[in-house]
């Protein structure tokens, strides 16, 4: 009896930890870098002792390894003396080898749950609080079996220089773009779910991170908001008209139509008044939708230039984009003329679950500054892309359409050829269906 509660201690002991080294070895893995680096700058021992972790990350690994199977292997020898005699007065006690398979079955089980599943998936939870909660324990483990880790290590590189293997040293510091971008949008979650205003810097390191993706169709001016001028039949005077009204600092200058486009014309050429201005026209660049914005960004710079148009797959004018824009990914608004007009773009709570938003808004913006779910696609970028896109028509004043995420999207204004103003509502509904009021 004393025997039989002797094993019974070893395999729990066992048990427990097998599910700590299983479980720091998945919160080892799972941390969050970026705060990890972030902790180990600070004092203190707990930060000390992560720090030696991950700066000898090969032999931590090789730690939490062979003191999992350490524990394991005595876990086996007491779990076969715990069943074998009670397994002896049973059907199977007559057959070694079923007694056998039938120990291993249960002895296989019960490790994976308890020892495996059961604490990675606690661990995984809360990775940096459970590699800090018990560093402690595990860097006193880590010493005791560094010897036959370093011993191991020193083994395993003779086969592999026998084998001709090259060892391939990881770099377990260097952070990647995705660890620094779920980092930021941690803490930028976290502060807006607080009502808590978002450091700036934060939101330019984010959007810095972000404008690796950007493609040009996601920040351009649209074809249908481009304001140009025909060289064929605009005078100086008319000019003169032009930049008054729309308080421009740049028109774009075209042949015939906008899918021709020559160049732009600059508000401080008029000021030249012994030349002609169609001869002030400077050239544009021109480039696919789907180049990347930091390729064009690239691209204006190094041929000194502050305008390109962007162009369809088939050879129109899509939109245009100038460097302010392309600023403007990373830094935010840039307060001039040209964001006159989209400051009046619509976007306020009227009521209840009720909203108001101009038709050019964009659907991320709106989900960002109103904690909406509204569906985002590669397909379109406004709210008024949305409703084409389900459409896949234009749609007549009072027209309305529901959506994915139980939204209810009402046209209330609208022109020829764009959509001027939508009415959002939040409903349980998410049957898209298309109404004529």
């Amino acid at each position: 009896m004393e025997s039989s509660s002797a094993w019974i201690i070893v395999m729990v002991v066992s048990i427990l930890l097998s599910a700590f080294f299983s479980g720091m070895e998945i919160a080892f893995v799972s941390a969050n870098k970026v705060r990890v680096e972030i902790d180990v700058k600070k004092s203190g021992l707990i930060n000390r002792i992560i720090h030696v972790f991950y700066n000898h990350s090969d032999m931590f690994i090789s730690t939490l390894l062979i003191g999992n199977n350490v524990v394991n292997v005595v876990y086996s020898i007491a779990m076969s003396a715990l069943l074998t005699e009670p397994l002896k007065h049973t059907a199977v006690g007559s057959n070694e080898v079923l007694m056998l398979l039938l120990i291993t079955l249960i002895s296989t089980v019960v490790i994976l749950i308890t020892g495996e599943f059961l604490p990675k998936a606690i661990f995984r939870i809360n990775p940096n609080y459970s590699l800090r909660m018990f560093s402690l324990p595990l860097f006193m483990c880590y010493l005791v079996l560094y010897p036959i880790s370093k011993f191991t290590e020193w083994i395993s590189q003779g086969v592999m220089r026998l084998l001709g293997i090259k060892a391939d040293k990881s770099e377990i510091g260097s952070l990647s773009l995705e660890e620094l971008d779920a980092y930021l949008q941690e803490n930028i979650d976290k502060k807006e779910d607080e009502n808590v205003e978002v450091d700036r810097e934060m939101k330019i390191f984010e959007n810095a991170l972000d404008f690796s993706d950007t493609h040009l169709r996601d920040c351009m001016v649209p074809r249908n908001e481009i304001v140009g001028v025909d060289i064929a039949d605009t005078t100086r005077d008319d000019l003169v008209q032009l930049f008054g009204k729309t308080g421009l600092s740049k028109l774009v200058v075209y042949h015939d139509d906008i899918d021709n486009v020559l160049g732009f014309i600059s508000v401080s050429e008029l000021f030249v008044t012994d030349v002609n201005w169609k001869d002030q026209v400077k050239p544009v660049l021109f480039a696919p939708e789907t180049m990347l914005a930091k390729v064009m960004m690239q691209n204006l710079l190094h041929e000194k230039r502050s305008m390109a148009i962007v162009v369809d797959e088939f050879g129109g004018t899509a939109g245009m984009v100038t460097l302010e824009d392309l600023v403007e990914e990373i830094f935010g608004d840039i307060e001039d003329e040209h964001d006159r007009n989209r400051n009046k773009l619509v976007a306020r709570q009227i009521g209840d679950n009720t909203y108001e938003f101009s038709g050019r808004k964009e659907i991320e913006e709106i989900n960002e500054e109103f904690h909406l779910d509204l569906p985002e696609s590669d397909e379109y970028q406004t709210i008024a892309g949305l409703i084409l896109h389900e459409l896949e028509a234009m749609p007549n004043e009072g027209d309305h359409i529901e959506v994915e995420g139980g939204y209810t999207l009402t046209v209330l204004r609208k022109s020829a050829a764009r959509i001027e103003l939508v009415r959002v509502v939040a409903s349980g509904n998410n049957d898209k269906e298309v109404h004529d009021e």
